[in-house]
C-alpha cells in the first residue's frame, strides 16, 4: 500500500516542474485555458517548445499556451494546429504516422489521427478525480481496505485536479498507453485514450515519487522519476518494476540502442544498462547541467540535450560522449534527428537545426 511519504525537496522539484509547464493567463476576465483554444501565432519557429516528435515523414512540436506546430520539410517551416486548450504541453509521441498523443499542464490528453494537423481533447484534470474516485471505489478489484487506503493516498498527494499535469505519454500501434506525471501520476488505456483507469496498483512506486517520463527502447518499456528511480514494465506480470541507477536525483528521460539503454537527469548524470533496464553503471558525460532529452539515431550513435545549451553526441551506444558545437543557444528539451546528418533542437528558442557530426 502507499506509505504517506513528503518532504520539502520533493516539494520544491514539484514546483520547478510546475513553472516548466505553467501555463500563460491573459489580462482580460478570466477564462479557463482547458476550454480556450490555443491563439493563432507567428513566427511558430521562435516559441518556447518543449517537445518534438516524427509522424511518418511530417515533425510535430509542442509548447507553450498550447501551441502545437507541424513540418513537412524537415523543419524549415512550420504550420500551426488548431488546438481545443490554451494550456502548456509537455509532451508528444506518435505511435505510427497518424495517431498521436500530447500531455500538459491541467491534466491535458489530447489526441491526433491525422499526423497532427488538428487535435481534440481525451481527458482534463476536471474528469481526473471523478476517475480516480469511480476506479478505486468500484473497478479496482482490490479488498475495501486497500482500495481505500491507495484512493486517501493519491488524493492527498496527487491532489487530481485542474492543478495536475503530465510529463509524458507512450502508446503502441494497438491503442494501448500510459500518461505519467508528479507525486506517481500513471494512467493505462487500452483503447487509443478514450477511456483510462489508475495503474498505481501495478508498480513498484508506494512513496508516489514523481515520474517524468516514460518511452520505448529497443523493446522495452520505460518510465523514469525521482530518486534515480526506472520502472521497466515487465510483459509477463503487466506490471512496472523499480530499478535504481544508484544517483539520488532525478532522471528525466531514457533513450538507447539494442543492449544498450540510457537514462539521463539532473547535473549532467547519465546511466547505462545492458540487460534491459535492470540494472545500471554511470556513463562519463561532459554536460554540466540537467540532461532533458535524448534520442537514438543510426549506426549506434546517440545524442542528448541540456537545459545549459549543451548537445552531446555518441557514437559507441551510450559508452561515451562528445559536445557538438552549438551556434543557436538555448534551453533544449526535446530533439529528433533529421535526413542529411542533421538534428532538429527545441526549447525555450524555439527550433534549432543543426548538424550532427
Amino acid at each position: 500500500m502507499p506509505s504517506f511519504i513528503s518532504s520539502t525537496p520533493r516539494a520544491l522539484l514539484f514546483a520547478v516542474m510546475l513553472l516548466l509547464a505553467h501555463s500563460a493567463l491573459g489580462e482580460n476576465a478570466f477564462i479557463d485555458p482547458l476550454d480556450q483554444p490555443a491563439a493563432v501565432e507567428r513566427q511558430l519557429s521562435q516559441k518556447p517548445l518543449r517537445d518534438i516528435a516524427r509522424a511518418g515523414k511530417r515533425l510535430v512540436a509542442v509548447g507553450s499556451n498550447g501551441l502545437i506546430i507541424f513540418s513537412d520539410d524537415q523543419g524549415q517551416s512550420w504550420v500551426q494546429a488548431p488546438v481545443p486548450v490554451s494550456v502548456d504541453l509537455n509532451a508528444v509521441f506518435f505511435a505510427d504516422a497518424t495517431q498521436g498523443w500530447a500531455v500538459g499542464h491541467g491534466a491535458t490528453i489530447l489526441h491526433s489521427s491525422d499526423a497532427g494537423a488538428t487535435w481534440t481533447k481525451q481527458l482534463d484534470g476536471r474528469a481526473l478525480q471523478a476517475l480516480f474516485v469511480d476506479y478505486f471505489n468500484n473497478r479496482s478489484g482490490l479488498a475495501q481496505e486497500s482500495a481505500n487506503s491507495y484512493l486517501s493516498a493519491i488524493l492527498d498527494m496527487t491532489r487530481p485536479g485542474t492543478g495536475q499535469f503530465f510529463m509524458g505519454v507512450w502508446f503502441d500501434r494497438a491503442g494501448n498507453g500510459f500518461v505519467v506525471g508528479p507525486f506517481g501520476l500513471l494512467l493505462g488505456s487500452g483503447d487509443g485514450g478514450k477511456s483510462w483507469q489508475p495503474w498505481n496498483t501495478r508498480i513498484d512506486n508506494n512513496d508516489l515519487l514523481h515520474l517524468t517520463s516514460i518511452r520505448e527502447v529497443a523493446g522495452t518499456l520505460l518510465v523514469t522519476g525521482e530518486r534515480g528511480r526506472v520502472w521497466r514494465l515487465d510483459p509477463a506480470t503487466k506490471r512496472f518494476e523499480s530499478s535504481e541507477t544508484g544517483y539520488q536525483g532525478t532522471l528525466f528521460g531514457v533513450t538507447g540502442v539494442p543492449g544498450g539503454l540510457l537514462a539521463f537527469g539532473l547535473r549532467g548524470h547519465v546511466f547505462r544498462s545492458t540487460d534491459a533496464g535492470h540494472s545500471w553503471t554511470s556513463v562519463k558525460s561532459e554536460f554540466n547541467a540537467g540532461i532533458t532529452a535524448g534520442i537514438a539515431l543510426d549506426n549506434q550513435r546517440l545524442v542528448l540535450v541540456s537545459q545549459s545549451a549543451q548537445a552531446g553526441i555518441s557514437r559507441d551506444g551510450g559508452l561515451s560522449f562528445n559536445l557538438l558545437d552549438v551556434q543557436q543557444p538555448s534551453l533544449f528539451t526535446g530533439v529528433i534527428g533529421l535526413a542529411g546528418e542533421r538534428i532538429a533542437l527545441v526549447g525555450l528558442n524555439g527550433v534549432t537545426i543543426m548538424a550532427a557530426n
